[in-house]
């Protein structure tokens, strides 16, 4: 039933006891067939992960994520226009139009990053810009802000260099345990992080190790803010409907934190799915 609704991801490792390392193998090939179902989300992860240009549908959110980046291209170039130093006041007469999932790693706000108005974005940071789990405090905070403030877009802003990252990368090659509380986190990553493993794994010939690794950690960090997307989207009935029906976009984006510049991913590639596909016995297990 897992794997039916595609909740469970089911894969395939050897690992070398004298090494410690582990050779990830992924999912069986013939998994549509053993299930007896159409699992489109497997196959997307099945299939080696190349960005898929899906820019904002409306025009509220096209206006949105041109400002983003518009304001991200001056923080970068120091040319900010909201600056603290040049602004400090915050403002309660704007509405947000943004909420923003980000990384607690990062050491500046996100506001300073996308050089905003103070009050246009609501953002929330967590390690490894995670969403949490249906019911949660993190999960809540979100729907709270899109219930009250209806977004227009909300935007999972991954991290190059996040730590978060690396620590799951090191777990999937066979690292020490970590705590359990760690390991909540590191779970909710992992997903992605073997995925780009898997990836590497399949075209790494010809590539330096350092190379290697760099290339994993960015494909890794692209598709853990699309598979935090996709969490909200398949857990919270609140998030689905505003996307549905109110006009609510979720993008992803990279950022670069040795240069501060932002990259758009876009929409999840499966978006229409995500939005069609019937998950009213998840809502009623929750």
């Amino acid at each position: 039933d897992g794997i039916a609704s595609e909740e469970l991801m089911l894969v395939g490792a050897v690992y070398n006891i004298e090494e410690g390392s582990v050779e990830w193998l992924g999912p069986h090939p013939e998994q549509e067939s053993i299930v007896g179902a159409t699992l489109h989300l497997h196959r997307w992860r099945q299939t080696p992960y190349a960005r898929k240009s899906m820019p904002p549908s409306t025009s509220d959110a096209r206006e949105i994520i041109d400002r983003l980046r518009e304001g991200n291209t001056r923080f970068s170039e120091n040319h900010e226009m909201y600056g603290v130093h040049e602004n400090p006041s915050i403002s309660h007469d704007v509405e947000p139009d943004t909420v923003l999932v980000g990384s607690s790693n990062l050491r500046i706000s996100y506001e300073t990053v996308f050089d905003s108005k103070p009050g246009q974005i609501i953002a929330q940071k967590c390690m490894g810009n995670i969403a949490g789990h249906a019911g949660g405090a993190m999960f809540a905070s979100l729907e709270f802000a899109v219930v009250r403030f209806a977004p227009k877009v909300l935007v999972v802003v991954g991290h190059l260099g996040d730590e978060v990252v690396s620590a799951s990368l090191e777990q999937i090659r066979g690292g020490k345990m970590t705590s359990k509380s760690m390991r909540y986190v590191l779970d909710q990553i992992a997903p992605s992080c073997l995925k780009a493993v898997i990836d590497s794994d399949r075209a790494s010939a010809g590539e330096t190790r350092g190379g290697r690794r760099m290339q994993i950690e960015q494909t890794a960090t692209e598709l853990n803010a699309l598979y935090t997307i996709e969490q909200i989207l398949t857990h919270s009935p609140i998030i689905r409907d505003a996307a549905k029906n109110r006009g609510l976009e979720l993008h992803a984006a990279i950022l670069d934190s040795t240069t501060g510049k932002v990259d758009f991913v876009g929409q999840h590639p499966l978006v229409e799915y995500l939005l069609a596909r019937d998950i009213s016995i998840k809502e009623n297990a929750h």
